[in-house]
């Protein structure tokens, strides 16, 4: 079985059972509105529908559709992946200047995405 992700010595991860996430490749963020970015950032953070709901002021119900469009438009097959997808980019999503998390405040996770 072929999988995604290599143990130090190249052998293959015993714990990823299939070639299927976020890590496969860039993902193409490009046919996301302004909307749905700053739901995949929140989603990156971990909260329920109805906290996400509350926070933008929307329905539950659209922040269903939100995730849902998100999910095909980034290829993700799961809500999980999109909150990964959300942390691994959260430096092309962002767009504060000031956020903690963007390359120029120095963090060591950004600059670098590695599908090997």
């Amino acid at each position: 079985m072929k999988t995604s992700l290599r143990a130090r010595d190249g052998m293959p991860c015993p714990y990823q059972g299939s070639d299927d996430g976020p890590l496969e490749g860039p993902v193409d963020l490009s046919q996301l509105t302004a909307r749905e970015k700053q739901v995949l950032l929140l989603l990156g953070g971990g909260p329920s529908n109805g906290e996400l709901s509350r926070r933008l002021k929307i329905s539950e119900r659209t922040v269903k559709a939100h995730i849902s469009r998100i999910l095909i438009k980034t290829g993700q097959s799961s809500r999980l992946q999109a909150a990964m997808v959300s942390a691994l980019y959260h430096h092309q999503l962002c767009p504060s200047p000031n956020c903690r998390w963007s390359p120029a405040a120095g963090s060591p996770s950004h600059g670098v995405v590695s599908a090997a």
